[in-house]
Parts: structure tokens; sequence; C-alpha cells
């Protein structure tokens, strides 16, 4: 019977809160532990109850200010005679207000910059409240107080929708990089089938849109694969990215694909190398005449040097091959921009920020 004491106390506390007939019911008591900023447990007559202040929200664990919000409302409450007023359950806990000497505790952690006005939350606020308590923040704000003192802290419900969303984003990207990998065992299994006629890869196949069978869609991110069993050679790559040239008026197109380079098999690679490759077809050769390249992702520059040359007539027009490697933590610098600038010589341009998507793929796949 002692130990349902507790259990059967909060039950009458829930009983009374939902009875319209009590609508101000306060209950008085001693607050004994504070658990977190905005909870702390109550020792009344009937027993204990974990009380969390109503409409306010507090740092998340990970964040900053978490202990120092805790200790202040410690300085606050603990200890000492209080008053509350149930507003709602939480599973194991009561939502509400908390009264010291007739002060609301709640107003006074915003007034304090000890806690946010909770978006979340403050629906179920009667106005005139609510005004008293997006007033105390508003004084806090403007003095920059605890919370408002740290610069781009988020309120802890953004916080957590950022953390939730970067789970999910760190689950999809794992899933897409299982998906990748069968695929291309997959393809490298059918490729490397000795009836099946496996053409030495052209590099002029590989830039453009050939259709060797060393170069095929994997039906994945839009990414194209291959594999030569007799060299032990395979790669994965983008699809052609078109480039804009806006004041070359003598280069007809630009376009680029982004290659990954294996020996060996995907399961015991002996060695790797990426390659970014532009073709270009213009009225002359060397369209530039230097070709140092500089992408340029965000403010970060990314210095890929000169190229290895290849050129082609083609009628009346030139078409040239060039090849620079690149590294992977140069690629993913550049994955992680907004948006992308090209430097090549004493030409710029841009890629399109559509583009990002296919980098993103081929890093997930190698």
């Amino acid at each position: 019977m002692k130990a349902l004491k507790p259990i059967i106390f909060i039950v009458i506390v829930l009983i009374l809160t939902a009875i319209s007939a009590y609508p101000q019911r306060k209950f008085g008591g001693r607050v004994v532990e504070v658990i977190d900023g905005k909870t702390c447990v109550i020792q009344m007559p009937g027993g204990k109850l974990t009380a969390v202040l109503q409409y306010i929200e507090i740092p998340d664990p990970e964040q900053p200010l978490y202990d120092t919000v805790k200790d202040h409302l410690q300085a606050l409450v603990l200890d000492k005679p209080v008053e509350f007023l149930p507003r709602g359950v939480m599973f194991d806990k009561t939502v509400g207000q908390l009264l010291v000497r007739g002060v609301d505790v709640g107003q006074q952690m915003l007034r304090d910059g000890a806690a946010w006005y909770s978006i979340p939350e403050k629906n179920g606020q009667n106005e005139a409240e609510g005004l008293r308590y997006q007033d105390n923040e508003t004084q806090a704000k403007a003095e920059k107080r605890g919370v408002w003192g740290v610069p781009d802290l988020k309120p802890a419900w953004e916080y957590r929708a950022e953390k939730e969303a970067f789970a999910r984003q760190q689950q999809k990207e794992a899933l897409e990089k299982i998906k990748f990998a069968k695929a291309l065992k997959s393809q490298n299994r059918r490729l490397a089938n000795p009836q099946q006629s496996v053409p030495q890869a052209e590099m002029w196949a590989d830039v453009g849109e050939g259709d060797s069978s060393f170069d095929q869609p994997m039906g994945l991110g839009g990414l194209r694969a291959g594999f030569d069993p007799a060299r032990r050679l395979g790669h994965i790559s983008t699809p052609s990215i078109f480039l804009d040239f806006p004041k070359v008026d003598f280069l007809r197109r630009m376009e680029s694909r982004l290659f990954y380079f294996y020996k060996g098999d995907k399961a015991n690679i002996e060695d790797s190398v990426y390659l970014v490759a532009f073709l270009a077809t213009s009225k002359e050769y060397k369209f530039a005449k230097s070709n140092n390249l500089v992408i340029t992702a965000d403010s970060q520059k990314v210095v890929l040097g000169k190229a290895r040359r290849l050129f082609r007539k083609n009628n009346s027009y030139v078409e040239e091959l060039l090849v620079y490697k690149i590294t992977r933590a140069q690629l993913m610098k550049i994955a992680k921009a907004e948006t992308i600038g090209v430097q090549m010589g004493n030409l710029t341009g841009g890629i399109s920020s559509d583009s990002l998507m296919f980098i993103n793929n081929l890093l997930n796949a190698s």
C-alpha cells in the first residue's frame, strides 16, 4: 500500500486537472530536486510530483548553457515552498505553472535569458498570459541575456529538428552506398562474363555519351560504370555535365565528366584515381591558351593545375579533351558548395548546382 501511495497521488492530481470544476486548483509543496532547467520534483503532502515548467524550452544537453540553465532554476526554486497549477500531463510528468512567492518561475526564466518562449507549445496559452511571456523574452533578447548572448545558438526545437534531419540523411546515404555497391557488383559480374566482348576504353567515348559496353548506365543516381576483366580496370562516372562560358563566342560547347578509375575488383582495389575531364568543341585548336584549372566552391578555391590535352578535328570544328587529376578531399569540398565557378586559363564559367547531385552520388558509390 505504501508503494502505491505516490501513484495514487499522481492519479488524483490528473483527475482534478481534467475536471472543469477545478480549473484553478493549486497544489502547495517544496521543491526537493531539480532535474534540468525546466523540470523539478515537488514534495507535497500526498507524495512527490515531477513538474515541468509550462511554455518554455531550454537548451538540449549537447548545446551550450545546458548546465548553467539547470543551476539557475536550482537557485530559484530548490528547497523553497512553491505552488503548482497543473495544465497537462506528459508521460510521468505534469506540465504547469510553478509559482514562488507568487512569481511565475517560467516567466522569470524567460526574463533572465535562461529559456526560450516555446513556439511548439504556446498555442494552448491564453492571450493575456502569452503577451506577458513574450514580453519577458523580448526584454531578455534586447539585453542579450543568457541564450541570447550566445552567437548562432538555435532554439532547442530547431536544434533537435536539424539533428533528426541529419540522422535521416546519414541513414539515407548509408542505404544509397549499399545500393550502389550491390549494383556495381552485379554490373561487374555481367561485364566480366567471358562470352561477352568488352572492347578497350576509348577516352572520347568515356567523356561523351558513348555506347561502349565499358561505359553503361548503372541505373542508380544517373551514374555510368564499366569493367574490363582483361585489364582488371573498372570505373564509375557521372553523365555529361554542361558548362556555361557566356562570354566565349568561339566555343561551341563544353561538357565535363567526373571519373573514378580503379584497378583490381571492388572487393580488393589495388589502385585508384579520380579524374575530371572536359570535352570542348570550338572553332580553333587550343581554345584556351592556358589550361590551368581553378574550381571555386563557394569562396574556396580548388587548384588543379595543367591538363593532359588531346585533340582531333571534326569537320569545321576542333574537339579537345582536357584531363585533370583531382583528389577525393577536393571533390568533397566541391560537393558541399552551393555555387561552383570554373576558371580555365582566362576563361570564366560556371556549373549548374543540379550537377552537385551527380558528384555526391559518385562519392557515395566510390
